[in-house]
């Protein structure tokens, strides 16, 4: 059946406000930095299991599919999550939160992203489409949807549309890489790789076939939740590289009263963004984003015994302790996609390179196991716990919130700013010189820029710091220490903020100094 008559029997809303776009043509260009003719959309594939902080996280990614090229969408199964074969199949593995056999365990079903979440989004695409028109139409995001190996956690047993889905865009001629997302268990990524190699293993043809899915896909887990990479994808497919982002749980993950502490969630002038009265009032708005889940807010995904998180009296007797109504719940999958984000810096081929998804470290190279790092120094010199994710968290709330105000109305809004520094990426420099770099900041909606230079020594291999003179204007002059090695490189953001309405929005550029 086709996605148009899917939407229709789904909604009649949902039909209006596509035909709407049909009548009414957007009166706004792009307003946003995420057209495509100004740089080359990641292509990713999303596999979710679909819980609450699943769906929470999805409420984001929506906001951001004019910067993604999204060719799936596809529910699978993991080890918190898992439908059961239909036919009264008990299954039991140890160390799980069920200690006897189950036929099922906390599935929220195959509708909940096309019955309620892309239904929303029908809603609010005129608008979000006014603001920028890279916006897929819901029909497009529709007909990515896909049911994935949701049986058991590691079901990996037989073909289903979501792995015969991500098996056909491995094989297809698009050069791109193909980022994988594992919101859930790795399961239905893995049922295609096998899929391929069961078809071409033996045949003339299996060492390009290989070489060329080895190439193109990336894995990025948001934590392993199910054995499936242990036990196949790392032997069987050892040259393809996965990310383990859990580290990222420490800001994006589940938010929780430890010790009567309350909301301490974020950096100190962060924190604002993570109390329930901001997110009330910024983020749970509209069709779409009171969809949004937060503490004590009344919803619960349903099938989920477990999701207690809304209700007041089952929340006090939770694993997870509740904080105020409608603080930061939980949004866990972020660290999965941001990195693809068009921020200015994003480098999602090189995951050593840090940004709003953090920064990650070469674990092996066969298999290829990359980790995020959980530990960065910040501007004092501390060590700072979860700083490779938080540094960014504050200007990825204001972001969220102002796209969110883009599901209300198709003008006004802010929009973030376009950055750059004319020169190439990399510049050779000696050691005990300076080098004088620009700076180039255009708002759409032409506000007040503030500029802020600074080294991001994590990034680079030049073990000390490095002087920045006229670190808060438009140009700054580099001191390169004299001790300086060859070879030894230092990286430079340069960080833009705009002064537009009630959310600063912040893009940046980077350039890296290399001593000869």
């Amino acid at each position: 059946m086709s996605p148009w008559r899917h939407l229709i029997r789904t909604s009649v809303g949902a039909l209006t406000a596509l035909l709407l776009l049909v009548l009414v043509p957007p009166t706004a260009s792009s307003a946003s930095d995420g057209g495509g003719d100004r740089f080359t959309k990641p292509r990713t594939v999303v596999t979710t299991d679909m819980e609450q902080d699943d769906y929470a996280s999805l409420i984001r990614y929506l906001l951001y599919t004019n910067d993604l090229d999204t060719e799936g969408i596809i529910y699978t199964s993991g080890r918190f999550h898992w439908a059961g074969d239909g036919k009264g199949t008990l299954f039991y593995l140890p160390g799980r939160e069920y200690t006897t056999p189950q036929t099922s365990w906390r599935w929220t079903g195959t509708r909940t992203i096309q019955d309620l979440a892309l239904k929303a989004y029908a809603k609010v695409y005129p608008n979000l489409r006014a603001h920028d028109r890279d916006y897929p139409t819901p029909a497009e995001l529709y007909s990515k949807v896909a049911v994935g190996n949701i049986d058991f956690e590691n079901s990996m047993d037989r073909d289903t549309p979501g792995s015969d889905l991500i098996k056909r865009l491995l094989l297809d001629d698009d050069p791109r890489p193909l980022y994988l997302q594992a919101w859930g268990g790795t399961n239905t990524i893995a049922r295609a790789l096998k899929s391929i190699a069961d078809q071409y293993q033996g045949s003339p043809r299996w060492s390009q076939i290989r070489d060329k899915v080895t190439r193109k896909a990336v894995i990025l887990a948001s934590g392993f939740q199910d054995l499936t990479y242990e036990q196949y994808i790392a032997p069987q497919w050892p040259k393809i590289r996965i990310e383990n982002l859990q580290a990222g749980y420490a800001t994006w993950g589940y938010n929780c009263n430890r010790n009567g502490q309350g909301n301490v969630r974020g950096l100190p002038a962060d924190r604002q963004y993570f109390k329930g009265a901001w997110i009330k009032k910024n983020i749970q708005v509209g069709p779409l984003g009171s969809l949004y889940r937060s503490w004590l807010d009344g919803q619960a995904m349903p099938g989920d015994q477990l999701d207690i998180f809304g209700d007041p009296v089952l929340a006090a007797k939770g694993w997870c302790s509740p904080l105020e109504p409608y603080d930061f719940l939980s949004e866990g999958d972020n660290v999965a996609y941001m990195s693809l984000l068009h921020t200015g810096i994003e480098a999602p081929q090189e995951p050593s390179r840090g940004g709003w998804g953090g920064r990650a470290t070469q674990v092996s190279a066969s298999p290829e196991l990359w980790t995020s790092v959980n530990t960065e120094k910040d501007a004092t010199g501390a060590d700072v716990t979860a700083y490779p994710t938080l540094r960014w968290a504050g200007a990825a709330q204001n972001d969220f919130a102002a796209r969110m105000q883009w599901t209300l109305s198709p003008r006004g809004g802010n929009h973030a700013p376009r950055v750059s520094i004319p020169g190439p990426d990399q510049i050779s420099v000696r050691a005990g010189t300076q080098v004088k770099l620009r700076g180039v900041g255009v708002d759409p909606d032409r506000d007040h820029l503030g500029y802020k230079w600074w080294q991001y020594a994590e990034e680079g291999t030049y073990p000390g710091s490095v002087g920045i003179a006229g670190a808060d204007g438009r140009t700054a002059t580099v001191s390169v220490p004299s001790d300086a090695q060859r070879g030894q490189t230092i990286s430079l953001i340069l960080q833009v903020t705009d002064d537009g309405s009630s959310f600063p929005l912040t893009r940046y550029a980077r350039v890296t100094l290399r001593v000869r």
